[in-house]
């Protein structure tokens, strides 16, 4: 499997067309340094780093911005520096690297030297709101907290900078802001918390606190799986039955 990086020309959230320039391809099928099994998970840190969780292989892949490989680290295992089926990475924060460690039911923590710092599992002690189980997608706010996209009972779960449990979200009994088949979790710049959700083939999107605000129900939406935003706060989502990348303006 291949990664490709395309540039968009064409911006139409009202017809769901793009045009696109592609500017490079990196990767193949393989477990050799490079190559990939179902990878899934993508993040670019500001060393301008790409890093891939090449989930098949249970390992993380780092690539420059050309696509040439830099490094690749873990493998399959329960220990310290090992992964089952890592989903996600979230390579922004300013010093820490985390990574969503799906059969092992944790997030994994390194620094920016790829030097393995901690595992974060459920804190037994915590309210059962804020347990969680395989761990679908991470991300992490510049005020230190931490959420966690949680396969167990599909729910958010964020974890305050003194590590605490501090809220829950879109789990079972949460109204509209339910989650049905959530895949990812992203956070805008202004304080909200994004969701795909391909089993309600919606963008459903809460503030700091889990209050839900809303949601993007497009018609042409299928399966929306992969989303990321830009610095003008675009949304960008992948869908993976529609075969399409939507591209929606700022309005969160």
């Amino acid at each position: 499997m291949r990664i490709l990086f395309v540039f968009a020309l064409l911006i139409s959230a009202a017809s769901g067309q793009i045009a696109v320039e592609e500017l490079g391809i990196f990767g193949g099928t393989g477990s050799a340094p490079g190559l990939f099994k179902n990878p899934t998970g993508i993040d670019i840190g500001e060393d301008g780093r790409v890093y891939v969780c090449d989930r098949g292989n249970h390992r993380i892949q780092v690539f420059n911005l050309r696509g040439n490989f830099l490094r690749n680290f873990g493998g399959f295992g329960s220990g310290e520096e090992r992964f089952d089926e890592p989903l996600d990475i979230w390579a922004r924060a300013t010093i820490t690297i985390y990574i969503a460690d799906y059969n092992n039911q944790r997030v994994q923590r390194y620094n920016k030297d790829l030097t393995y710092i901690s595992s974060k599992y459920s804190n037994p002690g915590d309210d059962e709101r804020f347990q969680h189980q395989q761990v679908l997608s991470v991300a992490y706010s510049p005020q230190g907290n931490l959420f966690i996209l949680d396969a167990g009972e599909f729910k958010v779960v964020k974890i305050n900078a003194q590590d605490r449990g501090e809220a829950a979200f879109g789990y079972y009994e949460s109204g509209q802001g339910e989650l049905t088949f959530p895949v990812q979790i992203e956070l805008t710049s202004n304080h909200r918390v994004v969701v795909s959700d391909a089993g309600a083939d919606a963008v459903f999107y809460y503030d700091f606190f889990g209050n839900y605000l809303g949601q993007i129900k497009y018609p042409e939406f299928k399966n929306p799986a992969g989303i990321a935003l830009d610095d003008m706060n675009r949304l960008y989502v992948a869908d993976t039955e529609a075969q399409k990348i939507f591209i929606f303006s700022d309005f969160f």
